[in-house]
């Protein structure tokens, strides 16, 4: 059945009332202090810090970090895999390999963890590969029960009612499957339905009738004893799927969560941003200004601005941008991307281009091709296309390692250009996330060890905010 567009405003006054957060707080953080696990959020890309603050990301997973992860004194810790980058090949041997070397380190460390897939909220990764590499892989030492999947997220607008996924657009609020992600070259799917697109995503392992979900009338009555019923019976690694609107949804649903963890059962998790806020008992913090970024002072030199991601929304906030005055804008021909050599030449080109922009004085605003260039035709496997894309994002690292200036700012739009941008051209190896410039749009403070200690790097989703956001965010940067 092809679902419908529901219209906000007509959908949001049929629903049943949410429960008011002064009612539901107290509880939640009983809950949230009950789970004596530590949290480790595996990000496929750098974008799902987009609803937290005040905790380190890690992005590297040897031994000695992960190590350093388990004594770290932080109850949450991210780990960036940037695995949605990787092939599929590639993302099974990662995740195999750093399950067991949890499981390694924790037990030396005597300390037990809690493994949350975080991935993208428009249900685009390497959805069952990592999630089942990591059951197969843990399920050696330790009972598993099942998986938990939460794709809301709200401060993107993707909401879960009935079990169908949608993206709000506008007033209007759009089944996920009819949207351009559900067409993406490399994670595409067609189903809204959550326990549809279950069984079309593990090609009928886990069939939709088998599916477990928690409705949105069992949280908004606030029903634990129902909710942790359904908890309880899960085995065999079956799924669970929970719909949410607000997050006090999520609030009661950890309620029970946090009581069928106590009495002995054992999930993976496989989320979107949201679901990490409410598990670590994080509470919101305003909106990150100019003087929040820079209590020293923002420096004169200019910023940069990379644009990677290819989606519509991007596009849309691009001409937006352009608004703006006293912007040098760059074009990156992401053609050039199909041999080494026509890499080598653009991106020889592009540090020329860039340089001389620093030296005028003015911000930068380095964007790849509108339109997206696959490697040869549209008929091309997943995998051609995540090497072709990982080629260009190589080249837009290359200009980032040859700047010989301090920008005031950088902001990287786009999963995969964000993470190569911070681990390779800035040589991150742990930040502390500051919290969020404008809603779902993250910023990291660079650590010691970087190119530029202290920088605000503000990681922009591609598919996140409205027309206007990435100008705002600009704005907000040149005070």
């Amino acid at each position: 059945m092809k679902e419908k567009a529901l219209n906000w405003n007509d959908f949001a006054t049929k629903l049943p009332l949410p429960i008011s957060e002064n009612k539901i707080n107290g509880e939640w953080l009983q809950a949230v202090e009950r789970i004596k696990k530590k949290i480790i959020v595996l990000d496929d890309d750098p974008t799902g810090i987009q609803t937290v603050h005040s905790i380190p990301v890690y992005t590297s997973w040897d031994l000695s970090t992960l190590r350093q992860i388990m004594k770290d004194q932080h109850k949450v810790i991210y780990l960036l895999t940037n695995s949605r980058a990787l092939t599929s090949v590639k993302t099974q041997r990662l995740h195999k390999q750093l399950a067991r070397d949890l499981k390694q380190i924790a037990l030396e460390e005597e300390e037990k963890f809690l493994l949350i897939s975080r991935s993208d909220s428009t249900l685009r990764g390497h959805y069952p590969l990592e999630t089942k590499t990591i059951y197969d892989e843990l399920k050696k030492e330790e009972k598993i029960d099942g998986e938990i999947i939460i794709p809301f997220f709200l401060e993107g607008g993707r909401f879960t009612f009935n079990d169908i996924h949608y993206i709000k657009e506008r007033d209007l609020l759009v089944p996920i499957g009819q949207t351009e992600f559900a067409r993406d070259s490399v994670f595409g799917y067609k189903n809204s339905n959550l326990k549809e697109w279950i069984e079309e995503k593990t090609a009928g392992q886990y069939p939709a009738g088998q599916v477990i979900s928690i409705s949105l009338k069992m949280l908004r009555e606030k029903d634990i004893e129902g909710i942790l019923h359904k908890l309880l019976k899960i085995k065999n690694f079956n799924k669970l799927i929970v719909n949410a609107i607000e997050y006090t949804d999520l609030k009661v649903f950890l309620i029970a969560l946090s009581k069928s963890i106590n009495s002995g059962k054992n999930f993976i998790f496989r989320t979107a941003a949201s679901f990490v806020r409410v598990i670590g008992g994080i509470n919101p913090k305003p909106l990150l200004t100019v003087g929040t970024l820079y209590p020293k002072g923002k420096p004169s030199t200019p910023g940069l601005i990379i644009i990677g991601s290819y989606v519509q929304k991007t596009t849309r906030q691009m001409k937006k941008l352009a608004e703006l005055s006293n912007l040098i804008w760059i074009e990156w021909e992401v053609s050039q991307a199909k041999t080494q050599e026509c890499l080598k030449a653009e991106v020889d080109r592009v540090i020329f281009e860039v340089k001389k922009g620093f030296n005028s004085g003015k911000d930068i605003c380095l964007y790849t091709t509108r339109e997206y260039c696959k490697n040869d035709s549209q008929n091309e496997s997943s995998d051609k296309n995540l090497i072709f894309s990982s080629h260009i994002s190589e080249g837009l690292t290359k200009v980032v390692q040859a700047l010989k200036i301090r920008p005031s700012f950088l902001v990287a739009k786009g999963g995969i250009t964000s993470s190569d941008i911070g681990v390779k051209g800035l040589n991150v190896k742990r930040a502390m996330v500051m919290g969020q410039i404008q809603p779902g749009i993250p910023v990291w403070e660079l650590g010691s060890e970087s190119r530029f200690p202290g920088l605000p790097y503000i990681i922009f989703p591609g598919n996140v905010g409205t027309d206007d956001t990435l100008k705002k965010v600009v704005e907000i940067l040149r005070e």
